[in-house]
């Protein structure tokens, strides 16, 4: 899920470090709050041989993402040739099923893997104590020989609770340990709802 991109959010907080070591530091910019939940805009600078890891770690997964992309519209060629034989013998309500069947199949085959370690990792923490896995809905990368950068934001739903939002960071393969924050956004309901509709900002000016 993402942030609606017809309104203009409000920025409830700023600058705030989630984790660092000696050459790997990762920080959010900002977290700026909808109605419906927090966008939450990350960065991760690394430098020397962790600038060098982060770089390999994401040139090596999408070698693998690229090669299971492959992979998967293979299966689901297959999958589809097979739909049409069963179609064919048994008639389409068979056919729907068997569709339906493979697609689960290649789906949990191809779930994104957190132990990749492509990237960040971020997760938020309930009052209950589960654990909300969060996927970067937009980000961009760059490299030198000697530095890297990720930027990505991350949407959070629904709004936190009491506008307690605890998360948890790391990217332990290129040297960033993990390590748990609390962010108390005071009056976070009420902030949240006074975002405006991008349409009825223009008509201001």
């Amino acid at each position: 899920m993402t942030p609606d991109e017809e309104l203009l959010g409000v920025v409830v907080h700023s600058g705030l470090v989630l984790a660092r070591s000696q050459d790997v530091v990762a920080a959010l910019r900002r977290i700026t709050a909808f109605p419906a939940g927090l966008s939450l805009d990350a960065v991760v600078l690394a430098r020397e041989v962790h600038a060098q890891a982060a770089d390999r770690r994401e040139r090596e997964a999408t070698t693998q993402r690229n090669t299971e992309a492959a992979e998967r519209r293979e299966r689901e060629a297959t999958a589809q040739q097979e739909s049409k034989a069963a179609a064919h013998w048994e008639g389409t309500a068979a056919a729907e099923r068997e569709r339906l069947r493979k697609r689960a199949i290649t789906e949990r085959r191809y779930l994104p893997k957190f132990e990749e370690g492509d990237t960040l990792r971020l997760v938020v923490l309930t009052p209950t104590g589960d654990a909300q896995w969060l996927d970067a809905y937009q980000s961009t990368s760059s490299r030198t020989e000697e530095r890297y950068r990720l930027e990505a934001s991350y949407w959070v739903t629904p709004l936190p609770r009491d506008g307690l939002l605890t998360l948890v960071c790391a990217w332990p393969e290129i040297g960033l340990p993990e390590a748990l924050t609390d962010v108390v956004v005071p009056d976070l309901a009420v902030r949240a709802v006074e975002a405006r509709a991008l349409w009825d900002v223009a008509e201001d000016f």
